[in-house]
């Protein structure tokens, strides 16, 4: 997957880039609302910064997309799963312990439980990843100028 971004701060071997939105979310509106302001609706990422790109400069990120679809499993798919397994587990616990009149409480409680800890568990793994930089984007070029004047005559 390759987007294209400016370098807002350097890190030494690392650069901040704030990446621009794709065309197809672009009148979304969800990141950062309808009114929002547009460095609210704009992504940031800290990316490998091998060619030592410059504040301001366009680059083209890169980033693995199997990494990428794993990520988003592990952030999405994975708490949606622990929520619907927490309901299960606390309906069965319920019936197990005769709590029969508050089986949905306790379902919803156990699933929202189950789900905050792999939202922990997740954090925890995200630390360990961010220190490792297996899943770090590379800045691997610097974007072609765009020039909106180009090919006009004078």
């Amino acid at each position: 997957m390759e987007r294209i971004g400016t370098v807002v701060e350097e890190k030494g071997e690392t650069a901040v880039v704030r990446l621009r939105r794709h065309l197809s979310c672009e009148n979304c509106g969800r990141c950062g609302g309808l009114l929002g302001a547009a460095d609210r609706r704009d992504h940031y990422v800290e990316a490998a910064n091998p060619i030592r790109a410059r504040k301001g400069q366009s680059v083209i990120v890169e980033m693995d997309d199997r990494q990428a679809l794993f990520i988003a499993f592990m952030l999405y798919l994975v708490p949606l799963a622990g929520l619907v397994a927490g309901i299960f587990l606390g309906f069965e616990i319920a019936s197990a312990w005769g709590w029969e009149g508050a089986r949905e409480p306790v379902a919803a409680g156990a699933g929202l439980l189950l789900m905050g800890l792999i939202f922990g568990l997740i954090s925890l793994w995200d630390r360990r990843v961010k220190k490792s930089g297996r899943y770090r984007p590379v800045i691997a070029a610097l974007a072609p100028e765009e020039n909106p004047s180009a090919g006009t005559a004078d």
